[in-house]
């Protein structure tokens, strides 16, 4: 009997690309996995649906199901997790040396429902201490016009957020009418002269930000289609130990020291590194490695009033996910 045929597609990354090339095959299905811009395929999800597996954004994932309209649901795999210290950017002149003093300030950001926002926010309130709905937030593009127009939130009273209505806000940054920016890569203004990044040393701050809570932020996630699964039951539990597989293989490449399989020098000395930090596993799949990042990031949401009550971990995954260990 010919093993199910599924589509999938993933970002390309050292720890996906396994997948895509066939190194890592899913056990009892035939994938046709394909690859391209996150945002663009992020959108086909969502709007079409058109995908068996797909990865999508945290965020915007929680906030669909939240409201009952997500035709997906969550496999605890994380395949783009990213630390967002260094993505905050200052105006020179707007005499910022501490997050604290962002209260009362006028920050741009690209959209205020994606993760990488949720994630800088969260930060700032639980690590800093800062009232968020004391910033004055200004949504808009950052280096060039993407959009026609600007789609805010719907919030309660007591936030302040609005959109950019001059201009782009790399720009605004480094004319003076922003104090800051939250970006996921720093503006074209980015010259260490007028714009400036808040943590200088930000990979010191992440490090720190990582000892002290043990959160390990996470951007993105798998998701399938509901009707596959329901179709599929074993599907969940084949893509968790192909995406663990595909992880183990590359990261048994970058502990290559005799020909090393990356550009970076150090790398193999990077990877002590992490592993001295973070520990042996330190990208881990499964709930209970992640469950301090995954509660974390649905409170945040909650207290962001981007969801209209708390989400349980049992909601947000796929049935039988949320007690899954260690993958």
């Amino acid at each position: 009997m010919a093993a199910p045929r599924l589509s999938g597609t993933v970002g390309l990354f050292d720890r996906t690309r396994p997948l895509l090339d066939g190194r890592a095959a899913v056990e009892g299905f035939d994938i046709d996995w394909t690859s391209g811009e996150l945002e663009s395929l992020f959108s086909r999800a969502f709007e079409t649906a058109e995908f068996d597996i797909t990865e999508l954004s945290f965020c915007n994932y929680l906030i669909a199901t939240a409201r009952g309209g997500s035709p997906y649901v969550a496999l605890p795999i994380f395949p783009t997790r990213v630390f967002r210290h260094h993505g905050y950017f200052i105006h020179a002149g707007a005499g910022l040396e501490h997050p604290k003093q962002l209260e009362g300030r006028r920050v741009g950001t690209r959209e205020f429902t994606n993760t990488a926002s949720l994630v800088m926010r969260g930060v700032l309130s639980d690590y800093y201490g800062v009232d968020l709905r004391s910033i004055r937030w200004t949504v808009g593009d950052i280096d060039a016009v993407e959009r026609a127009s600007i789609r805010l939130p719907t919030l309660p009273p007591g936030w302040s957020v609005e959109a950019a209505a001059d201009g782009l806000l790399a720009d605004q940054l480094a004319e003076g009418r922003l104090d800051a920016l939250t970006a996921y890569a720093p503006p074209r203004s980015f010259d260490q002269r007028r714009v400036l990044r808040l943590f200088p040393r930000w990979w010191e701050e992440e490090q720190r930000f990582w000892r002290d809570t043990r959160i390990f932020p996470i951007m993105h996630v798998m998701v399938v289609r509901r009707s596959t699964l329901a179709e599929h039951p074993g599907l969940a539990m084949a893509l968790v130990r192909a995406f663990a597989h595909a992880r183990d293989l590359v990261t048994e490449e970058l502990a290559v020291e005799q020909a090393p399989k990356t550009m970076l020098p150090w790398v193999t000395g990077h990877l002590a590194q992490t592993r001295e930090l973070m520990g042996e596993r330190f990208w881990p799949y499964g709930v209970e490695p992640n469950r301090r990042t995954l509660e974390a990031q649905l409170r945040w949401a909650r207290e962001q009033d981007l969801i209209e009550s708390p989400m349980s971990l049992e909601t947000f995954f796929a049935e039988g996910m949320a007690a899954l260990p260690e993958v």
